[in-house]
């Protein structure tokens, strides 16, 4: 699975890690948001996080804020079986793989609501997701098409904003290297059966030179800068026991400047990107077994692009997508539980390329799906299917069976299989010139065993994974459009662990892939073979923590035949209670001021040294 030219640097990284897993598995004391946790993503319905068949995991508001990771793509950095490639630092567009599956095949909700966007780029635009209102992130790896449709080959990655309940603010403030600076307040509260939570934050950073002038002539070598301002509000009321109504609004606007390879030095490029994402639910207990949820959610996308030059333009590509969805719960045994639903969404693309190619297109998708539960004496079996009809591309049916044995107090066997789906978004259809409106969605299918210790705050996961994808899109340079003409293999093993040893918290991963091209076994672009991850939160006592974290990934292929050399980058972290109400926190990233490109030519941020204070207040 491995090249035999592996640097010495790789494997010490990835002994380190196994070491740290094996070394793991001794019980020692209870971490109370790991094992005990319950998550909604794995099976579209609430479950112990050890129960879930899927290999999942889950990233609380303790973990966010221990990071101090500032946006989602740097949160994800470090989670097994992801793999991030950007064009510079902050900001810039950021792709992202997991088990080897391209964005597009990689689905990521908000609060219940897939993000879209239909245009040609492929991407979703996590780079403008910030955390400070974030309160926990589960990540669900793997085919999962028959729960949530099209883009979810790779898996999925859910965002749960924060919520309302106890009246408290709180406010943060953070300075640091390359002139970064960001401010955010949250303050939520309740009364009687309303509940609500409001949050708002802005972000600048001044960046660096996002291209390598050594590798590309026509890099400006000026800054370039980021900034983002964003908000939140959740709002819910009980209009009667077991029947709730509740609203949710996001934003994010993200400016931008890069480079572009393409043009002169003094060439000025710049963009924006504001995405909105409007929500209204209804929850309700219509009987003690039957539970109902409507959802009605509506969303914009508007990316606008601007550059000077010889080859200067002005584009902009308006995503909308307006969705409803009837989702119901029925539990007819306690080992036994049943889920349905239908959803409808309609999708828009309104682009304008700057070059003449202007196009306005829309498409409805509507779905069915159905799935049982069943706990068995020491045997769970799951089994989902569903059907989608996508406007102008037809309807795919996706279908998974899991199955979970519990082999004893500690130890349990996962088996799935399944087959999923990527339908073409608006853009590869029918951008002028490119376009193709005789694109099929991409098919894949897929199959994985795991095996799972857990027991006293303690939780370690192995995996198998394989996974083949047919019809995959690609540009296809003889005909200058996109075609269905790729296929990739990809398989693997993956380890994560959660837990705490003695005063410790642990957080680690490690994966081993091989993602190729199944037509001429080349290597998958930007694509390593290894990827590994330790990180420790110390609790020195008397209100001082410290953290160390570290991520390798080993080289990859890139266009043109070249080769991204391995790295391996390390963040140090601490952070002291001054008092109950008051946390000052400090990092270091990059400790060791490694020079590293995730995508060629593109430099990453150097060492930087950033600090801040968080002030929380009970109301």
């Amino acid at each position: 699975m491995f090249n035999r030219s592996t640097s010495g640097r790789r494997a010490t990284v990835v002994a380190a890690a196994c070491a740290t897993f094996f070394a793991s598995m001794w019980p020692t004391a209870s971490r109370a948001d790991e094992p005990q946790s319950v998550v909604i993503t794995a099976a579209r319905a609430p479950q112990p996080l050890t129960d879930a068949i899927a290999h999942t995991t889950l990233l609380t508001r303790t973990d966010i804020e221990r990071s101090q990771a500032v946006d989602l793509a740097a949160l994800l950095a470090s989670e097994a079986g992801i793999q991030l490639a950007s064009n510079g630092v902050r900001g810039t567009a950021t792709s992202l793989f997991m088990r080897g599956a391209p964005t597009r095949q990689v689905l990521v909700l908000i609060d219940g609501v897939a993000l879209a966007r239909q245009d040609a780029t492929g991407q979703v635009g996590i780079e403008h997701l910030m955390l400070d209102q974030v309160e926990r992130i589960e990540i669900v790896r793997g085919n999962v098409s028959a729960l949530y449709g099209s883009g979810a080959v790779g898996g999925v990655i859910q965002v749960f904003t924060r919520r309302g309940g106890a009246a408290q603010a709180a406010v943060q403030a953070e300075l640091g290297a390359r002139g970064f600076a960001q401010i955010a307040a949250q303050v939520s509260g309740g009364t009687g059966r309303s509940q609500w939570s409001l949050g708002v934050s802005g972000q600048r950073d001044q960046g660096l030179s996002a291209l390598n002038p050594a590798q590309v002539p026509a890099a400006n070598a000026d800054r370039d800068g980021y900034r983002n301002l964003g908000a939140t509000l959740n709002a819910s009321h009980e209009l009667a026991t077991g029947h709730t109504l509740a609203f949710g609004w996001v934003h994010s606007d993200g400016r931008l400047a890069y480079d572009s390879a393409f043009g002169a030095p003094a060439d000025v490029q710049d963009s924006r990107t504001r995405k909105d994402l409007l929500s209204l639910s209804s929850d309700n207990r219509i009987t003690p077994t039957w539970t109902s949820r409507v959802r009605l959610s509506s969303q914009r996308d508007d990316a606008r692009n601007h550059e000077t030059g010889l080859y200067g333009y002005q584009d902009r590509y308006v995503t909308r997508a307006q969705g409803l969805s009837w989702v119901n719960e029925l539990v007819l045994t306690p080992h036994t539980r049943w889920t349905a639903g239908i959803e409808q969404q309609q999708q828009r693309i309104d682009a304008d390329d700057g070059f003449g190619g202007v196009y306005d297109h829309a498409r409805a998708v509507t779905a069915l799906f159905a799935g049982v539960s069943m706990q068995l004496g020491a045997h769970a079996l799951a089994l989902n299917l569903r059907r989608d009809r996508t406007g102008g591309v037809g309807a795919r049916n996706s279908g998974r069976l899991g199955w979970g044995w519990q082999l004893e107090s500690a130890w349990k066997l996962f088996a799935s299989a399944g087959n999923a789906f990527s339908a073409p978004p608006l853009g590869y259809l029918y951008a002028p010139y490119f376009g193709n409106p005789a694109l099929r969605p991409e098919v894949s299918r897929s199959a994985e065993a795991g095996l799972q210790f857990a027991r006293a705050g303690q939780r370690l996961r192995a995996t198998l994974f394989q996974t083949r994808v047919e019809d995959e899109l690609e540009f296809d340079l003889g005909s200058y459009t996109f075609g269905n003409i790729a296929r990739t293999r990809n398989r693997g093993l993956e380890l994560s662990y959660a837990g705490r040893v003695g005063a410790t918290d642990v957080r680690a991963s490690l994966t081993a892939q091989r993602p190729v091209d199944d037509v001429t076994g080349a290597r998958r672009l930007r694509r390593s073979d290894a990827l590994a991850s330790v990180s420790a939160s110390h609790d020195l006592g008397q209100g001082w923590r410290i953290g160390l974290a570290g991520r390798y990934a080993s080289a990859r292929s890139d266009v043109g035949d070249a080769r991204l050399a391995a790295y391996t980058v390390i963040d140090a972290t601490t952070q002291w209670d001054v008092r109950p109400d008051l946390q000052w926190f400090a990092r270091v990233e990059n400790v060791g001021d490694a020079r590293y490109q995730t995508a060629l030519g593109y430099n990453q941020a150097p060492r930087g040294l950033f600090t801040g204070l968080r002030w929380r207040l009970a109301l």
